[in-house]
């Protein structure tokens, strides 16, 4: 018996000295792994497997071995595997894990799975086996394909906000942007690879330091500036800044263009203060102003349009002729308001809901660009006696009050109704946004009082708003609540039946 013990160690000693190792030495190493692994021998036949694989693939070991490792191919590709696995036993090379193509097994019950394979060729005492190590990666592959599902609902709602968004690093590399962000700044030949490239000279200093602000957890809203553009185009922005802290760290920033914001702000500063100019303010600047102005607006749209569209080549110029005659007429309405007195009101009877429908085409180029929606809910046969051209200013200018106040975009509801004595029509325009403080309501009807930041309101608007509904005969009030919304009630007399005729 020693004799014998003696032998089986020399001759394990022996086979180690040349390289070989013993079989049964495998086994032990196979059956204590927790992967599948599996031996094959040269001709690519099963001779031993671990209880992994039979958990795996759902054969007993009686089922696998002695069979050609093709058994566990799928049908589809085993001719091929054949003529690989032929291939591989003459090279002898070592295949690392997750190396190559995207491979599959096949179940016993018929259903493949995706594995990831190693091999590593083994000189025996017996000839050459080949060690496969199999990995199921089913699951692994599951959460791959959920978190691609997720990048790609990021990246559709990235690429169906109105705003350009861009993510970059803490060194202003820009990993990331959407449709609107390359639209917005990036030209058709070249990508912005560094957010410092579109930050204009002079706001470097500032941006840098809103970035530091950033990164220490104060976050900026709606800031408005200018970037560079296509073609170094300054525009006008208003931006939101934010960091987030996963991983090495990463800002990302909502761009949004306000050009068109910006001058309808400027043409409402400059009819605002039209209107104080004395008496004559409430009629003739308003009889042309507020048209020309929603013209305007709507040419200088066309104008960002009409270059996206190729069979519209040569409609820029005739559209810049437009523009220069609009502001032409602006122009001379302003110096004839210089001569003028105050023209009479030319009052007749008016349609309640068409002159609310008709204020709010005024604004919707505006109204649109800032994501918001009004609700109608207007009665129909209410009748006022009214110069169409100033109630337009009131409501217009109440609504665009209420843009204002809903920065993120939402919803303005309109709604009118007749009194329980049918002599008297309330108009209600509501809207959810910031809402006014209680202290500073009792001052919102003051001229020249605002709680716009300088230079985005006169505190005119409410003030004429009131002169006007006054001279109309009728009311005007304001309730409001800080977060929750403000109200405008606006109260005007009926326009009887008998005196429509």
């Amino acid at each position: 018996m020693n004799n014998s013990m003696s032998e089986k160690k020399g001759l394990l000693n022996k086979n180690q000295e040349n390289g070989y190792v013993s079989e049964d030495m495998l086994r032990m190493i196979v059956e204590s792994a927790p992967n599948g692994i599996l031996m094959t021998d040269e001709k690519g036949k099963i001779r031993y497997l671990n209880t992994q694989i039979e958990k795996m693939f759902g054969y007993t070991r009686s089922e696998l071995l002695g069979q050609h490792i093709e058994k566990l191919v799928p049908e589809r590709y085993s001719k091929r595997h054949v003529k690989y696995r032929k291939n591989y036993i003459g090279k002898h090379e070592t295949r690392m894990m997750g190396s190559g193509r995207d491979l599959f097994a096949q179940h016993k019950d018929g259903s493949e799975m995706p594995v990831e394979i190693g091999l590593n060729p083994v000189k025996t005492d017996r000839g050459i086996v080949v060690i496969g190590t199999i990995v199921d990666i089913t699951e692994r592959k599951k959460t791959e394909a959920l978190l691609f599902e997720r990048e790609e609902r990021l990246r559709e709602i990235m690429d169906n906000t109105t705003d350009a968004i861009i993510v970059f690093d803490d060194e202003g590399v820009i990993e990331t942007y959407n449709r609107e962000a390359h639209k917005l700044l990036y030209t058709d030949n070249a990508k912005i690879k560094d957010i410092w490239e579109i930050v204009t000279p002079e706001n470097r200093d500032s941006f840098s330091e809103r970035l530091r602000r950033a990164r220490d957890g104060a976050s900026t809203t709606d800031f408005e500036t200018v970037m560079i553009g296509k073609g170094g185009k300054r525009v006008s922005v208003g931006i939101s800044l934010g960091h987030m802290d996963q991983g090495n760290g990463r800002f990302i920033v909502s761009v949004r263009d306000i050009s068109e914001r910006l001058i309808l702000r400027n043409k409402i500063v400059d009819l605002e203060k039209s209107q104080i100019i004395g008496k004559m303010s409430e009629g003739f600047a308003h009889h042309m102003g507020t048209p020309l102005a929603s013209m305007l607006l709507r040419v200088q749209m066309l104008k960002e349009d009409v270059p996206d569209i190729p069979e519209c080549e040569g409609v820029g110029d005739k559209l810049d002729s437009i523009e220069r005659q609009i502001l032409y007429g602006q122009k001379v309405i302003q110096r004839l308001l210089r001569f003028v007195g105050r023209p009479g009101s030319e009052k007749q009877a008016e349609s309640l809901s068409e002159l609310l429908n008709e204020s709010v085409e005024i604004i919707r180029p505006l109204l649109k660009k800032n994501r918001i929606t009004v609700e109608m809910n207007t009665s129909e046969g209410l009748s006022v006696l009214a110069d169409s051209n100033l109630m337009h200013l009131v409501f217009s200018d109440t609504l665009m009050n209420a843009v204002d106040a809903m920065p993120e975009g939402g919803v303005i509801s309109v709604t009118t109704y007749g009194d329980d004595g049918g002599e008297t029509a309330e108009i209600k325009i509501s809207d959810k946004g910031c809402g006014i403080a209680p202290e500073t309501i009792p001052h919102v009807f003051e001229p020249f009082y605002t709680t716009k930041p300088a230079g985005k309101g006169t505190g005119l608007g409410l003030s004429v708003a009131k002169r006007v509904i006054h001279d109309h005969e009728g009311e005007i009030s304001i309730s409001s609540k800080v977060d929750s919304g403000t109200t405008v009630l606006i109260k005007l007399p009926i326009l009887s039946v008998e005196a429509r005729r």
